[in-house]
């Protein structure tokens, strides 16, 4: 079993420690809900060492990545970065990844856990065959990746690090020297809310974390675990590798058509994705929440007029909208918002309804 550099900091914690995908991580400290609400109030620190960092750089670093991923990575400035998918030639999803370009020739891709080795293995063959200027090095195990999400996460990283944070816009990245610390930080996180992702050295990460904990005590921060991280990105309707895509979804299904280039240029995957988007879906993506009582989960049946149309991908209560909310692929001509469907929850079947996603969106202030 893998650990993350952060896992005696856990179980100081007491939190409860399980197998997620081969990685001893935290599902929760003190209660999914309580994270969950520290999060959405104050902020919550999470441990995403778990996740898969690759470096690309070379002179063939952009031009491998713009073949490897599906989005425009030419259109990114130094400090910048980009949501982007990985598809294979027939169009399915290997990998939903941040591609972050640090330097004039060199690229930090973050990876989901499960899929490292596979796209590892997947880069290093398209480097070897096309683009021997690029270079690849996994550097998983050197640097550790920390997240603290929420209204306060601004604050607290200006206590630690200074107020020169203050000037990271969303989706921008810059590099940290200082007071002990240094790494990569973003404005980027899974949960909806204001937050930044921070990359540094494996060794620096205890302290860092320690440190983040204190900055933050006086807002009552707190870390969260698994099960809050899995709730916030549904509310913000966030996709799960896993669930709500895999290698037998396409973008177009997974209603992520924003981030293919259709006219950056050839990359893997293209041909097989002009093929189905001239085809027409067969299936979409489709966000529900229930109108009667019920919480909806993985792999669920979903009815529409007395048939079975398809299967609840993510699903949860939502404690800020008080409802039971969830996705699934459905015919398109299901997916239109205001479509009533009906969810088989223990055998009975509970009425719900098509809405846009996201589910909560955080209020402006």
């Amino acid at each position: 079993m893998n650990e993350t550099p952060l896992v005696h900091a856990h179980r100081a914690l007491n939190a409860k420690v399980v197998d997620f995908a081969g990685w001893l991580m935290p599902i929760h400290y003190t209660g999914v809900l309580e994270e969950y609400y520290a999060v959405r109030k104050t902020a919550g620190l999470f441990d995403v060492s778990h996740m898969g960092r690759i470096q690309v750089s070379g002179d063939q670093a952009e031009s491998f990545l713009q073949w490897i991923s599906t989005n425009d990575v030419s259109r990114l400035r130094v400090g910048q970065a980009q949501y982007a998918m990985v598809c294979h030639a027939s169009g399915g999803i290997l990998d939903d990844v941040f591609v972050y370009k640090t330097g004039p020739a060199t690229f930090l891709v973050c990876v989901n856990a499960s899929n490292r080795e596979k796209i590892l293995q997947g880069f290093l063959e398209n480097q070897s065959e096309k683009f021997r200027g690029a270079v690849i090095r996994d550097r998983s195990a050197e640097l550790a990746q920390i997240a603290i999400q929420g209204p306060a996460s601004k604050a607290i990283m200006q206590k630690l690090m200074g107020a020169h944070i203050e000037t990271l816009k969303p989706r921008y990245c810059m590099v940290l020297e200082g007071m002990g610390f240094s790494g990569l930080l973003s404005r980027t996180g899974y949960t909806g809310e204001i937050g930044y992702e921070w990359y540094l050295p494996a060794a620096q990460a205890p302290q860092a974390w320690d440190q983040l904990l204190k900055a933050g005590a006086e807002c009552e921060a707190k870390p969260a675990g698994l099960g809050a991280r899995d709730l916030l990105r549904l509310e913000a309707g966030y996709l799960l590798y896993g669930n709500d895509m895999d290698e037998n979804t396409s973008p177009l299904e997974a209603n992520a058509e924003w981030v293919v280039a259709w006219n950056k240029g050839a990359f893997q995957g293209q041909l097989a994705l002009l093929q189905q988007k001239e085809d027409g879906l067969t299936r979409q993506l489709a966000a529900f929440e229930m109108v009667e009582r019920g919480i909806p989960r993985h792999d669920m049946t979903i009815f529409s007029n007395g048939q079975s149309v398809g299967k609840v991908t993510s699903g949860n209560f939502s404690p800020i909208l008080q409802k039971g909310i969830g996705l699934g692929y459905l015919p398109p001509a299901l997916c239109k918002e205001g479509m009533s469907l009906e969810v088989d929850i223990r055998g009975k079947r509970v009425q719900a309804k098509i809405v846009k996603l996201p589910f909560y969106k955080r209020p402006k202030f």
